[in-house]
């Protein structure tokens, strides 16, 4: 391998890098550990130490790897922040990753749906434009609940877990407390994010506008003169990319559960905005969504768009 195609690679490993959100790269770091706790207990006990030095090594890496080739990007950010004149909250704001920004967001909707799920307060909507549904067909609601009879028959499973790996019995009530609190977090992510996404129920198409909304998990305006094109998808979004030449890190998705069933191209050059986890991005990749009748998107958006530029000729 010449030493430019290596480093054509490392600056494209570099540049997937940047794109990966944070949250992602925690959830990966996650998946390492938490699959390679499991492995060490078939293992035999002189390996399992070093096995656990390596486990938590591999995610600081990726971390360290994350921070440093982000590193001149959040650099610029800070530098700009504390130029603008802008109010000393923001300026502090700039210091703080703004995946991390984006995760404590999250959380807070997480924790406010579930609040007013006990509550039993709706959430307010609007009839601006027609809708798009994306809950009466999809699998939402049955993966709802799928999750929630998971979590109930996780409990003999964690207790049959701990005491196989617990050697005391304060290492049992800790491994106990352990895996119910994580139970109770991952119950109250399940129920803020139904709350959520049962308010909001379908995406909105107006004369102008194709409105997105999916709880705080994905929002955004999408312009039409934007659009360049609305089609079905009939394979994976990694497929579709590789064919079309796109990278995935390029892309957006925003579905409630389900597999995206259409795909927007946008116009050359424009920046459309969207919040992903409460993360706002921009850029003029492809967004996939996945509604309950793709067709009827496509013939909308067509009539809706025609409409605009035939009244664009009359003026």
């Amino acid at each position: 391998m010449s030493m430019y195609r290596l480093y054509q690679r490392i600056q494209r490993y570099q540049h997937d890098l940047q794109r990966i959100p944070w949250l992602s790269l925690v959830g990966y770091g996650l998946w390492i550990v938490l699959n390679g706790m499991l492995v060490s207990l078939f293992l035999p006990a002189a390996w399992r130490g070093a096995l656990v030095r390596v486990l938590f090594t591999l995610p600081l890496i990726l971390f360290v790897a994350k921070d440093l080739v982000c590193f001149r990007v959040h650099m610029m950010r800070v530098l700009t922040a504390f130029h603008a004149e802008v109010k000393w909250s923001q300026k502090l704001y700039a210091l703080v990753p703004p995946g991390f920004l984006a995760y404590l967001r999250l959380e807070r909707a997480m924790w406010c749906g579930v609040y007013r799920w006990l509550m039993r307060r709706g959430k307010p909507n609007t009839d601006l434009g027609e809708r798009v549904h994306y809950l009466e067909k999809g699998a939402y609601e049955t993966m709802t609940y799928i999750v929630m009879i998971v979590l109930f028959f996780e409990i003999p499973f964690d207790v049959l877990i701990t005491s196989v790996i617990a050697k005391s019995p304060s290492q049992t009530s800790k491994l106990h407390w352990v895996f119910g609190l994580l139970s109770v977090y991952s119950f109250i992510w399940l129920m803020g994010d139904r709350w959520h996404v049962l308010g909001s129920r379908y995406h909105r198409l107006t004369a102008t506008h194709l409105i997105l909304t999916i709880g705080p998990r994905g929002d955004g305006m999408i312009p039409l003169e934007a659009i360049a094109n609305c089609e079905r998808l009939h394979e994976s979004r990694r497929e579709w990319c590789r064919k079309q030449g796109y990278s995935l890190y390029a892309t957006r998705q925003i579905t409630p559960f389900d597999a995206p069933n259409v795909v927007l191209t946008l116009h050359r050059g424009s920046d459309v905005q969207l919040s992903l986890l409460q993360s706002v991005s921009g850029g003029d990749g492809p967004i996939f969504l996945y509604v309950d009748r793709p067709d009827l998107l496509i013939t909308a958006l067509h009539v809706k768009k025609s409409g605009a530029l035939a009244g664009r000729c009359h003026a």
